[in-house]
């Protein structure tokens, strides 16, 4: 079971928890028990597609050392692993590249100024959405390559969703870039949508379509009770991975960009009370999810059978994003286990060299 492989080993940690001296802790809310939704097995393709994918990031030459560390700590391929195990092995190797290609622009453009962000993003987005753009960065020709390889498969109305939401995706990064630059922290209302399109989320959501060669039409995304079972998805997961990057983020001082800072400042909120906060939110979303999908009318039997495979992959995106959390050591290091067992965090340091 994949709950039983995250626990395995876990209770020789708890030692280093109860040995701790006074120091700052939060405890996470029980995701696990909250979460309703399936736990898949990954993928079959996971070691062969994520070492063929992480050879094509370095063939670029797109990533510093520092940068390639943090990319391998991040096993982008599990990730995928785990949100599309339904995938074939094309369509999971591309979906892979893809992915690591979000994380290749998300850490480039944390050390960028404003201009620098937008101009990355915007050559990121030209070059997906324009064979002929031209232009010599190798962020440039990476892309391309990725492009080349999506547009081989992937259906017109698919693609099309694709281009919509990176369009989203790259103007919110270069955003994001703006805010953190003149250290300007949003309020609740303004950041939940900023944070529905800088998280990259909706752009993994369309290789939900991809990886099952369907594609949906706008009718169907334009529908507001889908349109409620989707963003609770959406919501769900950067919530979530909100409240579980926090505590690298704010050792690396990028936290201004998470919904555990907005908390903490608007509601004047301890870190407990905000990511206690984020679990009441997130059992809520869930109800809405699942009370809006037993609501969702009828486009005829093809169709439909498409749109239930499709929030089936949305559920599949809540779930495998989760355990991708506590199994890989982006977030918690060496104390995933902890985290996983107790709940418990630990803030870092500021600046602390284990991130």
């Amino acid at each position: 079971m994949i709950l039983d492989g995250l626990l395995k080993n876990s209770k020789s940690c708890l030692k280093a928890v109860l040995q701790v001296g006074i120091i700052v802790q939060y405890t996470l809310p029980d995701l696990f028990s909250l979460c309703p939704f399936d736990f898949s097995k990954p993928s079959p393709y996971l070691q062969e597609c994520s070492a063929e994918s992480r050879e094509w990031v370095a063939r670029f030459n797109v990533l510093n050392e520092k940068h390639h560390a943090i990319l391998e700590k991040s096993q982008s391929g599990l990730l995928c692993a785990l949100t599309y195990p339904y995938a074939g092995r094309e369509g999971f190797k591309t979906t892979c590249d893809f992915i690591n290609l979000l994380f290749v622009l998300d850490h480039a453009s944390d050390d960028m100024n404003s201009k620098d962000a937008n101009d990355a993003c915007e050559v990121f987005y030209e070059v997906m959405a324009d064979p002929d753009f031209k232009h010599e960065s190798n962020l440039a020709k990476i892309t391309l390559d990725f492009r080349q390889a999506i547009i081989r498969s992937a259906k017109p109305q698919c693609f099309k969703h694709f281009l919509t939401n990176l369009k989203r995706y790259t103007k919110a990064v270069a955003q994001e870039a703006e805010l953190r630059e003149t250290g300007e922290i949003l309020d609740l209302m303004n950041f939940v949508p900023l944070r529905r399109e800088n998280s990259a989320v909706r752009c993994c959501f369309a290789f939900i379509e991809y990886n099952l060669g369907i594609e949906l039409s706008d009718a169907v995304f334009n529908n507001p009770i889908f349109q409620s079972v989707y963003f609770a998805a959406v919501d769900m997961v950067c919530w979530v991975n909100d409240l579980l990057s926090y505590n690298v983020e704010q050792a690396m001082g990028h936290n201004s960009n998470n919904i555990v800072t907005v908390l903490m400042q608007e509601k004047n909120a301890s870190i407990q009370e905000a990511a206690d906060c984020i679990g009441i939110v997130f059992e809520q979303l869930i109800t809405r999810f699942l009370k809006d999908k037993s609501r969702l009318p009828s486009w005829g039997a093809d169709i439909d059978r498409d749109v239930a495979l499709y929030v089936e992959g949305l559920t599949r995106w809540v779930s495998g994003s989760l355990v991708w959390s506590f199994q890989s050591s982006r977030y918690f290091g060496t104390a995933n286990n902890i985290a996983l067992l107790t709940r418990l965090v630990t803030l870092y340091p500021k600046d602390d060299e284990q991130m």
